[in-house]
C-alpha cells in the first residue's frame, strides 16, 4: 500500500507538471476540519444525486484523474438536476466524512454535474470540507463559499470561478481560459504550466509561482512564497506591477 500511499513529488519537468502525477496516488494527513453540518430536507433528485455518488466509487489501482472525471461525467448525463439542486448537495457532503478519498470525488463529481447542467451559474458551500479538483475542466460560472483544496479550476476550459476563502495549491493548473478569482490566499504553484486565462488572488500567494506557465495572467494583491524558475509564457502582476512578461 506505500506506493499508492507515496506523497505527491514535483520535479521541474520537461513533461508538463500536473500531467505527471496521478492524483488518486498521494498521500494527504490527516487534519482537523471544523465541518459544519446543516440539516437540508431531501427530495427525490437530492436522493437521487446522493445515490449516483455513493455508487461512483474509484479503483485505487487504475483510477486517475481523468478516468474518474469521465465516468462521473456519464453519469451526470443520466441525471436531471438544477443548480439549486447541486448547491444542495454540496451542502450534504458534510455528512459523508467517512467516504473514502471524499474531497476529490466530491470535487471531480460536482464538476461533472456543473459541465453538464442546464444552468449557466452555480453556487457551493463547502462547509470545512477542502474539495479538490473542484472546476476540473470548467465551463460554466461557479461561486464558492468557504475554503477549498487542491487543483481549483484544473484544465479548465471557459467561465469563471470565484472562491470566498481561501485555496490549496495548483490554483488554476493547466487552465486553458477563463477566470478565477481568489477572495483569500493560496498555497504553492499558482498557475501551473497554465496556457490561458487569468488568475488574480486577493490575499498571499505560496511557493513556485506559475511553474511551467506557458500563457496567461497571474495577478497577486498580497505576499509571494518565491516565484518558479521555469516560466515559459505569460505575464504576471504583484500588487498592480508587472514582474514578468514574457
Amino acid at each position: 500500500m506505500a506506493g499508492a500511499l507515496a506523497r505527491r513529488e514535483i520535479v521541474v519537468p520537461k513533461a508538463p507538471v500536473l500531467a505527471m502525477v496521478n492524483r488518486f496516488s498521494r498521500y494527504k494527513p490527516e487534519e482537523e476540519k471544523a465541518v459544519r453540518k446543516v440539516e437540508v430536507v431531501e427530495d427525490e433528485t437530492l436522493k437521487r444525486l446522493k445515490a449516483a455518488f455513493g455508487e461512483l466509487e474509484f479503483n485505487h489501482s487504475s483510477d486517475e484523474t481523468e478516468e474518474y472525471y469521465v465516468r462521473a461525467h456519464d453519469t451526470a448525463r443520466q441525471l436531471r438536476y438544477s443548480s439549486k439542486d447541486i448547491e444542495l448537495f454540496s451542502i450534504t457532503l458534510a455528512g459523508l466524512l467517512d467516504e473514502n478519498e471524499l474531497e476529490l470525488r466530491a470535487g471531480l463529481f460536482l464538476s461533472a454535474l456543473i459541465n453538464n447542467g442546464k444552468d449557466g451559474s452555480y453556487v457551493i458551500h463547502t462547509n470545512g470540507i477542502l474539495i479538490d479538483d473542484l472546476g476540473y475542466k470548467n465551463t460554466k460560472h461557479i461561486t464558492v463559499e468557504g475554503d477549498v483544496g487542491e487543483c481549483i479550476g484544473w484544465r479548465m476550459e471557459r467561465g469563471s470561478i470565484t472562491v470566498n476563502g481561501n485555496v490549496g495549491t495548483f490554483c488554476g493548473g493547466m487552465m486553458d481560459s477563463g477566470v478565477i478569482t481568489v477572495n483569500g490566499d493560496t498555497g504553492g504553484w499558482v498557475g501551473s504550466d497554465m496556457e490561458g486565462g487569468t488568475i488574480t488572488v486577493k490575499g498571499d500567494a505560496g511557493k513556485l509561482l506559475g511553474g511551467g506557465m506557458k500563457g496567461g495572467e497571474i495577478h497577486i494583491e498580497g505576499e509571494i512564497g518565491h516565484m518558479s524558475d521555469v516560466i515559459l509564457g505569460g505575464k504576471i502582476f504583484h500588487k498592480g506591477k508587472i514582474i514578468v512578461d514574457k
